[in-house]
């Protein structure tokens, strides 16, 4: 019996069908694979709030400080944030979002002032704290903040504790949100709890503190750090609370008028 072959049209309309098949089911492959990403990632930030918690109970209701200086083998370095949290963590990479393809080298953008303390080999980070939660102790230009207690915060489940997020260098240390999963970001709260917000790319891009550029982003979502309207608010400062006529609001209650870190917040008082 004769075989008869395929000819050439008969492999090019095979072909045709597999390159479409594969380009539909490429957009849903990815789509699967970012949010895989993003749900490792709401899960790490949801276990670094869990972590600070903890260090809550430990320090008498007291938030760790964001970043001061301290000594290693009668050296001075700088003891940050996560630092603090090493007891609590046990592991690095708890920093370190999968949508994240460049994290901030923390250690290039403190140079500046010291190398940072040991701690398993920290130096990179896709999350930012809330500064005036985490406030900030012995930095450049010179002023020390008391630690933010638990008391002090009116309202936990909408002030934000970690976030993904970008920093600009001293002595500003302006964190700036990143929209890493399809223009959503993913934030923890002070109640522990952890969700994505709708964010928008801006136009221009912003200064990182360890020498490179991102993109910028703005907040979509109406809460106690953007109003709405057409102003782009890129970052997240301050402890929510509502202001006289009880609308969401922020504040900055540990730095006063006088203090170089100042933040006069939205809330009016």
């Amino acid at each position: 019996m004769k075989r008869r072959a395929f000819t050439l049209v008969e492999l090019l309309v095979v072909l045709g069908i597999i390159a479409l098949l594969a380009a539909l089911l490429f957009p849903v492959l990815a789509e699967a694979r970012e949010k895989g990403r993003t749900t490792r990632c709401i899960t790490q930030l949801r276990q670094l709030a869990q972590s600070t918690l903890a260090y809550l109970s430990d320090w008498q209701d007291s938030y760790p400080l964001a970043a001061y200086i301290s000594q290693h083998n009668n050296q001075p370095c700088l003891f940050t944030l996560y630092h603090e949290l090493v007891p609590y963590i046990k592991d690095k990479e708890i920093v370190l979002c999968p949508s994240d393809p460049r994290p901030m080298d923390v250690e290039r953008v403190f140079a500046q002032v010291m190398t940072l303390c040991p701690a398993m080999g920290f130096r990179q980070s896709s999350y930012m704290g809330n500064w005036c939660l985490f406030e900030v102790g012995s930095l450049p230009p010179g002023a020390f903040h008391p630690p933010v207690s638990q008391a002090q915060v009116e309202l936990p489940s909408e002030t934000a504790m970690y976030y993904d997020a970008v920093m600009a260098g001293l002595p500003s240390l302006t964190p700036y949100i990143q929209g890493h999963h399809r223009e959503r970001m993913n934030l923890a709260f002070v109640d522990g709890h952890a969700r994505s917000w709708q964010t928008r790319q801006g136009y221009g891009e912003v200064s990182r503190g360890d020498g490179g550029r991102a993109a910028q982003y703005c907040l979509l979502q109406v809460s106690a750090y953007y109003q709405g309207g057409q102003f782009c608010e890129a970052s997240i400062f301050g402890l929510a609370g509502r202001d006289g006529q009880g609308r969401l609001c922020w504040r900055c209650p540990n730095r006063p008028q006088g203090s170089p870190w100042h933040l006069s917040g939205s809330c009016g008082y």
